[in-house]
């Protein structure tokens, strides 16, 4: 048997039971599969696909003699990021399924978490040797080459339609991971000449990475721009007093940010699942919506050196272009996330690239994957 072909395996123990779940094991190419049980950690009936329901059990433990066989297949088919926690729980309580474990692969469908995503239904751009050594001549250490030759070899460029599909983990294990540290992880090797410094927090959330940022910059006189376009969001950083102490001003606005000034509607599904909604042009029938403003007409006041950190679910590369003027006139530091729409990989280093200033690029994050744009 050869041990990384899920094909090969005609048992199957499933960790994840919803929609994702039930489109990989149906792709299973064997005529005699067995499905021995299917554990989701979200408790949730609702959430549960029918041809799963007999099949659910609610502690693996009982299932210990499976997970000990070498006949067994084991899946975990959730697309969500609890996924890394699940899999180093696995690996840490039984470490001999490593060789059988298989995982859905995240940069198949990058958001394959929503089933009618107009982003997993983007078709990918055929990935060309130029493109390739384009990208590659950008980046500016070992660790990045490493990370860009890993994500080209787990992203299926051959194919320019939506997927999933399952790997073997031994596969992607050196990406299997995630981190949403912008900043920390880079040694600023420029002398920097000023004391103050000014972050545009794109995509700000509830603040989880204000005080990573704010730490991991050299200079200490902090005005902090965070941008986010939900009202239940932006009252949780409001509410947080911490902001407010490390940094000179703290500022939320509460907008999202793209290449043009307009408003989104959101609209969920007819199963009322919030998390399958989706922002439109379309106000009718929505049940809310917010404000996109171009980074270049926000009037923002730039104090030393400009920081810009986009986390914005695949709105990245329209909002670099609403930052044209920004970036021109002020040579930010860039911290990108490259990881939400399929082809950000190649379009958003080789955008950057073209508006002719001196970056230095670096890759980090593995499967959140950051771009770095340095000036020189």
């Amino acid at each position: 048997m050869k041990k990384n072909d899920i094909n090969c395996y005609e048992r199957f123990l499933f960790f994840g039971g919803g929609v994702m779940a039930e489109r990989l094991y149906n792709q299973i190419d064997c005529a005699e599969k067995k499905l021995i049980g299917v554990f989701d950690l979200f408790d949730d009936d609702k959430r549960a696909v029918s041809s799963f329901k007999n099949h659910r059990i609610k502690n693996v433990r009982e299932y210990s003699k499976e997970l000990n066989n070498v006949n067994v297949a084991i899946v975990v088919a959730i697309g969500h990021f609890a996924v890394f926690k699940i899999v180093n729980n696995l690996l840490k309580a039984y470490p001999y399924i490593s060789d059988r474990l298989f995982v859905a692969n995240p940069y198949s469908s990058l958001r394959f978490f929503m089933v009618d995503d107009e982003l997993a239904a983007e078709e990918r751009v055929p990935f060309t040797d130029e493109k390739y050594t384009k990208v590659r001549n950008l980046l500016n250490d070992k660790e990045s080459l490493t990370h860009f030759d890993l994500l080209i070899k787990s992203k299926p460029y051959e194919s320019v339609s939506d997927s999933y599909e399952l790997i073997p983990y031994e596969s992607i294990k050196d990406m299997y991971y995630y981190t949403e540290d912008y900043w920390n992880t880079y040694s600023f090797s420029q002398v920097v000449n000023d004391n103050c410094a000014t972050v545009i927090d794109c995509g700000a959330y509830i603040g989880d990475s204000v005080v990573s940022i704010v730490n991991a910059i050299p200079q200490k006189n902090v005005d902090y721009y965070a941008l986010e376009p939900l009202a239940e969001n932006v009252e949780k950083m409001k509410a947080n007093c911490e902001f407010n102490t490390i940094c000179k001003s703290f500022n939320v606005l509460e907008f999202g940010v793209g290449d043009e000034n307009k408003k989104l509607y959101f609209h969920i599904p007819a199963n009322n699942d919030k998390e399958g909604g989706r922002f439109t042009d379309d106000p009718q029938g929505a049940i809310d919506s917010l404000d996109i403003r171009k980074i270049d007409d926000i009037p923002f006041q730039v104090n030393g050196t400009l920081y810009i950190k986009m986390d914005i679910e695949g709105s990245e590369l329209p909002a670099l272009k609403g930052a044209l003027n920004t970036i021109i006139k002020f040579h930010p530091y860039l911290a990108i996330c490259l990881y939400h729409r399929k082809n950000d990989l190649v379009d958003i280093p080789l955008y950057i690239d073209s508006l002719g200033i001196n970056y230095k690029f670096y890759l980090r994050g593995g499967y959140h994957t950051i771009l770095w744009a340095i000036p020189e």
